[in-house]
């Protein structure tokens, strides 16, 4: 508690002994400033070194009340006591409705009052300052704390609201946010209404956490803390609690969740790369000794010189047949190599689509009939002219009849199809084969897939390189290539989009 520091202000200096004679009984070490004049008062104003003042009404250079108007003027706080002799009561009502703390007569049954009197301003005074002290700190932490902090009434509403809150939900002033429902700025206020409404409960869960959109429609993650002030009989008659923006954290835990995702389905394309580079491998390895095992035995048949006519006839056929696949295989490893290096070159140049359809299912027909599997060809009957090059194109129609072929059992249907659309011209490869499951249909064009995949969808042998590289050569012709498939065993359709050149 600060120390008493006293003006006692009276013209009188025998008045001025009796007050300093009762306030020394009060407080013995008193610090204290005699005014006997209007100079001293100024300077004792001019200094202002006291916390108390002691007052006679009627002095010769002006009134108590003068003093006391003047004193509140550069002192608000500082408690005033009058000790006279020369007032009445109407002074005193006058002096009381203007501030005065206290009114002592000067007889000596009323000198004993003014300790008294002190003794009790002064500890009005400070409790005053105390309670001002205690609401500047309350002021401090409720508004300056980075928390969002309410009351809400037993219906939600907001009673009270920090600037913290009032900011986080979008509002420049408390009265704003007055008698809002909290639960009406939550995305899910329904399930925010289930929580308030349990803190009525002894064992509530004090925490919530959810989404609010802020009056300028900003989405932010925030967390309550909150508990029900209940009265006697154990009602709940508000609710006190505190909201944390956890938008940043939620945030990280967010990109933390993708991060550990990415990683992860990283890890498992690697290991999937690395699982089909290695079943690529060996079906290589197996693609490219089948042919050479078949070329090299009949080989050796014919060096022996023991074959008749049609067994050599028959050992040229099979040899020629496995040259002919084993060069195939080579070259669709050099178009995959150029693909992957950039360096696959066409000849661009205005070409009859139609006739290189044809030519390709001229080359691929002996394979369809050995199966007896019936192509039909419902291709428009007008010049489809696209700008391409010409063997690059037939290569794509070849690959994708081929493969039609190759999944059709015998005595199937292939059919293949023109349709001109606007600018361009759709051909399709529809077949009533084994068809592509759900799972497989979005990496139909990968390379190598058909190696991953073989034990479900693949069971014809080939490298998986003939569909990636209809893909590429499609995509730099400017067009693009579409697969469809109903499931397993309900055939599969390739359509190829390409423009057309206009004439």
């Amino acid at each position: 508690m600060p120390q008493l520091k006293t003006l006692i202000i009276d013209d009188n200096p025998s008045d001025r002994t009796l007050a300093l004679r009762e306030l020394k009984k009060l407080v013995p070490q008193l610090q204290y400033r005699e005014v006997m004049d209007e100079a001293s008062f100024r300077a004792a104003l001019s200094e202002n070194n006291f916390n108390l003042v002691v007052t006679d009404y009627q002095l010769l250079w002006t009134t108590g009340l003068d003093i006391l108007d003047r004193v509140r003027q550069q002192r608000p706080d500082c408690p005033v006591i009058m000790f006279t002799g020369t007032g009445s009561e109407e002074i005193a009502v006058e002096a009381m409705k203007a501030g005065l703390d206290d009114y002592v007569i000067k007889t000596p049954r009323h000198y004993v009052r003014l300790a008294a009197a002190v003794r009790s301003a002064w500890q009005r005074s400070q409790q005053q300052q105390a309670l001002e002290e205690f609401k500047e700190s309350y002021y401090r932490l409720f508004e300056r704390v980075p928390l969002g902090l309410y009351r809400l009434n037993s219906l939600g509403e907001v009673i009270d609201a920090n600037s913290t809150l009032v900011k986080m939900f979008g509002y420049s002033q408390q009265q704003d946010l007055q008698g809002k429902s909290i639960d009406s700025y939550h995305l899910d206020g329904e399930l925010y209404r289930r929580w308030l409404q349990q803190l009525q409960q002894n064992d509530a869960s004090e925490e919530f956490e959810g989404q609010i959109e802020s009056s300028n429609g900003k989405i932010i993650w925030v967390r309550h803390n909150a508990i029900g002030v209940k009265d006697a009989e154990d009602n709940v008659i508000c609710y006190e609690g505190a909201i944390a923006n956890i938008t940043a954290s939620k945030q990280a835990e967010l990109e933390r969740v993708e991060l550990l995702d990415r990683e992860r389905n990283a890890r498992k394309e690697a290991e999937r790369a690395n699982r089909v580079k290695e079943e690529f491998l060996a079906t290589l390895s197996h693609e490219l000794r089948t042919p050479l095992n078949a070329i090299i035995g009949w080989m050796q048949l014919l060096q022996t010189g023991n074959l008749d006519r049609s067994q050599t006839e028959k050992a040229l056929n099979v040899i020629d047949r496995n040259a002919k696949a084993q060069n195939q295989l080579v070259e669709d490893l050099l178009d995959v190599s150029r693909i992957v290096r950039g360096t696959m070159a066409l000849e661009l140049k205005p070409v009859n689509l139609t006739k290189i359809v044809m030519a390709a299912l001229d080359t691929v027909s002996p394979g369809a009939r050995a199966k007896n599997i019936q192509i039909i060809t419902q291709l428009d009957a007008e010049k489809i002219t696209v700008n391409g090059d010409k063997e690059r194109l037939q290569q794509i129609f070849w690959n994708l009849l081929i493969n039609a072929i190759k999944f059709t059992p015998a005595n199937g249907t292939v059919t293949i199809s023109s349709k001109i659309s606007e600018d361009a011209v759709l051909l399709q490869v529809r077949d009533t084969g084994q068809g592509i499951a759900a799972d497989v249909l979005p990496h139909v064009f990968e390379r190598f897939r058909q190696a991953e995949t073989k034990s479900s969808t693949r069971t014809k042998g080939g490298l998986g390189l003939g569909l990636s590289i209809v893909r590429h050569l499609v995509e730099i012709h400017g067009g693009e290539v579409m697969v469809d498939s109903e499931g397993l065993n309900r055939g599969a359709t390739f359509t190829v989009k390409l423009p057309l050149v206009k004439l």
